[in-house]
This record gives structure tokens, sequence and C-alpha cells, in this order.
């Protein structure tokens, strides 16, 4: 983390990206197995800006002592809640990443059984390495940096400290793998070494990052509700509707993957939740579109264009008409070529990602 952190934030998003968690599995519980062509959400909105790093450098490491308190201070031009921003977006990164790896521990055991001994499946119809891409561990410095910061996260700031070594082996690993196309080669010695790694790291960390992952989303929901309320108060109805429809987006999502859903078993979704979150995204979508259209509004936001959505959020109700629909079909997807298919979870994700990305230039840059 670097010092100036004040340009940096007048710069990045106002929303922090929280993922809702993959799967259900319990403390101790082997890493979950993905079907493949399954998709992970990609974003939920949540408030907040992004930031890169925090308060006075120490002067040969750039960095935070270990155990270093933050009040605010000239240097950094940091107040106490502006820190508090940065290190919940901080963390709301570690937890986009800690998605990217689950899925990717799902990838790795969907080819290589889950046994101590390396072994792969013999009718899995992936090579090893399928779909795993692992991450640059450098963020887990950073947010270890932070757990010893104020403000206190209590619950947060000691999962990040607990789950930081098997998490960093298997970012780390898992890259490895994945700029490797030889481990066929010499009898899969390399691959052994690697699946020594990846099966004790999967044990350690799946039980502690799905205990992050709910915590983290548990205060973005109450961060959110709080900031929608703010601008609700300040007749910010633009961004009020605009921030609402993508929590119900994130509600939706949450609703399908707590329901253990993927696009592999889209037709055993239940809809009732989901009927219901639609009918409200509707409503929120058309007071959004009768505030865009009221030039007052528009000048009172700040805003110039009358349709700075650019219809993104209709088309996240089509999207998710179109899953509605294909659930009620009981057909199952074709997965079989690349991308996302119409009606699938993963082209409604893909939407919900673009509404979340132009909110963020609409009211930040």
């Amino acid at each position: 983390m670097k010092k100036n952190l004040q340009k940096w934030l007048a710069a990045l998003l106002v929303l922090g990206l929280v993922l809702p968690g993959c799967g259900n599995a319990e403390p101790g519980a082997a890493p979950p197995k993905k079907a493949a062509g399954e998709e992970t959400p990609e974003t939920e909105e949540d408030e907040g800006t992004a930031g890169n790093g925090a308060g006075e450098e120490d002067a040969e490491s750039g960095a935070y002592a270990a155990g270093e308190e933050y009040s605010g201070d000239e240097d950094s031009g940091l107040s106490p809640e502006e820190m508090d921003l940065v290190k919940y977006n901080y963390y709301v990164e570690l937890n986009n990443d800690i998605i990217d790896i689950m899925d990717d521990i799902g990838y790795y055991f969907t080819v290589v059984d889950y046994t101590e001994e390396f072994s792969l499946l013999p009718d899995s119809g992936y090579t090893y390495g399928y779909r795993v891409s692992g991450k640059n561990s450098d963020i887990i410095e950073d947010c270890l940096l932070l757990a010893d910061m104020d403000p206190s996260y209590g619950e947060l700031d000691e999962l990040v400290k607990e789950m930081a070594d098997p998490l960093r082996e298997l970012m780390d690993t898992f890259l490895a793998i994945s700029g490797s196309y030889d481990y066929a080669d010499n009898q899969y010695q390399k691959a052994k070494e690697y699946h020594a790694v990846i099966y004790e790291a999967a044990n350690a960390f799946a039980p502690l990052g799905y205990e992050y992952i709910d915590a983290i989303s548990e205060m973005g929901e109450e961060r959110v509700a709080l900031e929608e309320e703010q601008m609700k108060e300040d007749g910010e109805l633009i961004a009020y509707n605009a921030s609402r429809g993508l929590s119900i987006g994130r509600k939706i999502l949450n609703e399908i993957y707590g329901q253990g859903i993927t696009d592999e078993t889209i037709t055993d979704l239940d809809l009732t939740e989901i009927k219901i979150l639609h009918d409200e995204l509707v409503e929120v979508v058309a007071d959004l579109d009768a505030a865009t259209a009221d030039n007052n509004q528009l000048i009172k936001e700040s805003l110039s264009n009358s349709r700075p959505f650019d219809g993104l959020y209709d088309s996240l109700i089509q999207a998710l008409e179109w899953m509605i629909k294909q659930v009620e079909s009981g057909q199952p997807l074709d997965l079989s070529g690349s991308g996302a298919p119409l009606g699938s979870i993963g082209h409604f994700t893909e939407v919900f990602s673009k509404c979340v990305d132009r909110y963020n230039s609409v009211f930040v840059e």
C-alpha cells in the first residue's frame, strides 16, 4: 500500500463489489465441487470508495507498522471515516478474490479426486487445470496490515489473520497451475506436489472463507441500507432507485445461490421469492425512469444525461424474465457454447455487473 490516498479516493468507485457466497459448506466440510458451466455471481452492490492503501508510511517499507493505529492526519488527508472506507473496500476486494478461489477449488476437484493422494477422476471429461486461474496474493499482505489498524472489524480482522496462510498458498498454487500445460509429463509429478498443498490448504481455508463471505455480506447489507436511507432523505431519487435496483439484484443472486442452484440445475430453482423480487425490481426501475425523466431531478443530482443508465436496468429486468421463463420451461440450458446463454444465471449476472459498473461511472466519474 502506498501513500497519497487522497487523490485516489477522488477517482475510485463509490461502490464496493461484494459477491454472494457459493454453496453451503459446513465448517470442516470438503471443498465444494462445482458443475461444469457453473457461473459465480460477479458483483454485489455496496457503498464505499475502493481504496488502494492508507495512512502514514513507514520510511523504508512504505507501509504501516504492524499494530499501528490510525486516527487521521494531515499527511494522508484521510479522516477516520475515510480510513473506514479504505479498510472496508480492501476487505471487499479480498472477498471477491475469495469467491474466485472458491471457484478454483470447485473446478480443481471437478478433475482431481478429493483424496489426500493425487488421483485424476476417470470420467471428468476435462483436462487437469480446467478453468483454474489463481490470483495475485498481494492483497493478503495489505489486508493483514489493515487488520491491526483502526477501525477494528472484530471477527473479520481475526478471520483475515487466520486464513491468510492457506489462502495465499491456494492463490499462488492455482496461479502456477494456470500457467503451465505439461503436467502429463513425468507422470504428473509436479501436479502431485501441487495437490499436496491444495488438499491441505483447501481444508484449512474453506470453512474460514465461507465465514468471511457471510460476515462481509452482512456488513455490506447494513451499509447499503444506511446509505440508501440517506439518499432517500436527501431527495436523491436517481441515486436511491439505482442503488435499490442493485440491492434487489443482489438479493436475487443470494436467493439463487442460497438454494444451491447453478446453470446446470437451473430448472430446480424455486421461483417463489424470485418473482416477488422481480415485481419489486420492476417498480424500482419505473421510479428510476421517472426520476431521470425529470430535468429538475437531474439538476439536483448534478447529472446532465437524461438516460444515464442507457436502459441497462431494463435489460436487467429482461434478463431476469428470460431466466424465469427458462425455469418454467423445465428445459435445461444448452451450456455447450462459449459465454452465458440467454435465460441463464450467468447472463443475469453479466447484466447485473454492467449495472454496477454504470452506477459507479454515473455517480463517480
